[in-house]
């Protein structure tokens, strides 16, 4: 019987640690040291002086692990923002100081509609989806695109061609 009435305040106790430490869990709002680093970065990014809407850009660097990237709005213009896990989107934005290969890709469905938001690129490929630049800008490994990123503002634009 006295196992019985143990249970209750073990259970009560377990439940009250518990509730202390669930605030530590989840994604952290502080921001990794690196973050006061960050240079902002924005460009535009035209095929044959055109915009390019609804593309990315991709910054990746020659050294080191600290990817950026960015989306264009309707004028081509992006800003980037660096790919950091636990951070909530927009929550830092800008890239290291350092050089830079840069992909440049525009994925779109079968119907011609644009890949949604928070879909991977190797997922929307699952789903059909079709890159409608060339390996030469879209490819990782093939883009010959480069970017210096400097302390202070940096713009780096684009002018793609056919």
């Amino acid at each position: 019987m006295l196992t019985l009435n143990l249970r209750p305040v073990q259970t009560g106790i377990l439940l009250a640690a518990a509730a202390l430490l669930l605030p530590g869990c989840g994604a952290s709002s502080e921001q990794p040291d690196f973050v006061s680093e960050l240079v902002p970065v924005t460009g535009t990014v035209t095929l044959d002086g055109a915009p390019l809407e609804g593309v990315m850009v991709n910054f990746m660097p020659q050294e080191g692990n600290a990817i950026a990237y960015g989306l264009t709005d309707a004028s081509g213009k992006y800003s980037l923002q660096p790919q950091m896990s636990g951070q909530a989107e927009k929550e830092s934005s800008g890239a290291l100081p350092g050089e830079y290969q840069v992909y440049i890709s525009k994925l779109v469905l079968p119907d011609g509609t644009a890949v949604p938001e928070g879909l991977s690129d190797a997922e929307a490929e699952e789903k059909g989806a079709k890159q409608l630049l060339p390996p030469k800008y879209s490819s990782p490994a093939n883009s010959s695109l480069k970017a210096t990123v400097e302390k202070g503002q940096t713009t780096v634009d684009f002018d793609l061609k056919k």
